[in-house]
């Protein structure tokens, strides 16, 4: 038994040691946005080729091209290529009426659909971006889901960051939007995400990031040979991407730290939704050539079934490493919640750490062993 509590308490350490890790490259990131937000600003305007790869979309692509379309920004400088991944709803009626309706108010045509049914053997997320990217006419690709929609400052804060830090990958905010408890406790969890995945980067051992925003050089992605050596994964299109870049340009690869710069989108509605998209984001965990990451990962795993074993043996002990956990994640997470304006959400945590610690058991066996569904295709 005292070994058990040895492990135990060694394990809450490791967590909280970690958390407090990232914390201090949270930390480092607003004093870096601090300082760039007194440069002078620049009237350079890049161009950028704003990717989306859509499938089964067709109640939120018109909603996710306009708020592109209404971007204070030269119509000019940005075009937007849309991938229509073999939708089986009518998706891509819609986006064929949405170019005709638009391509005249904004001075050119620069909507494009790619429509791979007219492809032989594309059939993966990671292929239509990468088919959409090679048609690309400019320096700059932006990766955003068509579930996503945006504020109208959204290119030209990209753009000032870009001329600033002179970045050859970004990694923007994501947040979801939520109306009741249950989409609430999820945008708190993936705010929590967010705020890893820019900790890490600043701290320069990147672990994750999300192509609901992501910015790189065009060029940069073909220098790396984009997603050529991890095609057969279904996911990971953004973090195996930010992993390559991370090893050729260590210096340039940064979290931005603007509320302009957050892209909106929507939680799971369900609970069967949000159980397939976290099966989803979890079956590549064991497929991340830094091993520290999957390290890490196993350690966290390890530390909430100890909790829960810990409720039936040492009531105590878990009540001791339930409250350890809970006083530094609220630490880490108030101070991410302040970039989205929601530091309400942190009322949530206490029952967020009960849904967090359950979901996080099943879905590690469930995710890496199963199945799961996406977008109506079955992987494994």
């Amino acid at each position: 038994m005292i070994y058990w509590t040895i492990t135990s308490y060694f394990l809450t350490a490791f967590y909280c040691c970690l958390i407090a890790f990232f914390y201090v490259g949270l930390l480092a990131i607003i004093l870096r946005t601090k300082r760039q937000n007194k440069l002078p600003i620049s009237s350079v305007q890049n161009s950028f080729s704003i990717v989306i790869s859509a499938r089964n979309e067709a109640g939120f692509i018109s909603q996710c091209l306009q708020s592109i379309i209404n971007q204070n920004y030269n119509s000019e400088n940005f075009e937007i290529i849309v991938i229509n991944d073999h939708s089986t709803d009518d998706t891509l009626e819609i986006l064929n009426q949405f170019k005709i309706q638009h391509s005249i108010p904004i001075h050119r045509d620069n909507i494009s659909i790619i429509n791979l049914a007219d492809f032989d053997k594309i059939d993966n997320k990671k292929q239509a971006i990468t088919k959409g990217i090679e048609q690309a006419k400019f320096d700059y690709i932006i990766l955003t889901d068509a579930d996503c929609t945006r504020g109208n400052n959204w290119l030209k804060t990209i753009n000032q960051f870009i001329n600033i830090s002179n970045a050859k990958m970004v990694y923007a905010p994501v947040e979801f939007a939520a109306k009741n408890i249950f989409e609430k406790l999820q945008a708190l969890e993936f705010a929590g995400l967010v705020g890893v995945g820019a900790a890490a980067m600043e701290l320069k051992y990147p672990n994750m990031c999300s192509a609901a925003n992501l910015i790189f050089e065009k060029k940069v992605f073909f220098e790396v040979n984009g997603y050529a050596d991890n095609m057969h994964v279904i996911s990971g299109d953004d973090e195996f991407l930010m992993h390559k870049i991370f090893k050729k340009y260590p210096n340039q690869v940064q979290f931005l730290h603007q509320k302009e710069a957050i892209v909106l989108t929507g939680a799971n509605g369900t609970l069967s939704q949000l159980t397939e998209q976290r099966k989803r984001w979890v079956s590549k965990s064991t497929k991340y050539e830094n091993r520290y990451i999957t390290f890490i990962l196993i350690m966290a795993y390890f530390y909430n079934i100890s909790m829960v074993v810990n409720l039936f043996i040492d009531w105590h002990l878990a009540f001791h490493q339930i409250v350890f956990k809970t006083l530094i994640e609220g630490i880490f997470l108030v101070t991410i919640l302040k970039l989205f304006g929601k530091t309400k959400l942190i009322l949530l945590l206490p029952l967020a750490e009960i849904f967090h610690v359950l979901y996080v058991i099943i879905i590690g066996i469930w995710a890496n062993f199963g199945t799961y569904n996406w977008k109506g295709r079955t992987h494994k």
